[in-house]
């Protein structure tokens, strides 16, 4: 018997029709189906490498934040370059590249 007869044979049998009936339309037509799912385990991976991006720039921030409260120089210096302060009786030039 050819595999063509033996696919048709199998078929007739009503268990496993729907059972094949039932594997094809589980993972490729319901809404939760094996397409969506590898889609949203993508979305997800991304995510939480974003997640880990996230983290670590409020760690690298919170560390910032603590040098400035606790080093009078480095408050200076962030004061200075991020708001253009100055000293009475000083100038300041602005490099523009």
């Amino acid at each position: 018997m050819d595999w063509k007869g033996a696919l048709l044979g199998a078929l007739q049998n009503k268990f496993i029709a729907v059972t094949l009936l039932a594997l094809i339309w589980a993972t490729f037509i319901h809404d939760l189906g094996l397409l969506y799912v590898a889609r949203e385990t993508s979305k997800l991976s991304q995510l939480k490498q974003e997640l880990v991006d996230i983290q670590d720039r409020n760690e690298m921030l919170k560390q910032r934040q603590a040098t400035l409260l606790t080093d009078p120089q480095a408050l200076e210096r962030f004061a200075r370059e991020r708001f253009f302060m100055r000293k009475p009786n000083e100038e300041v030039y602005r490099i523009v590249e």
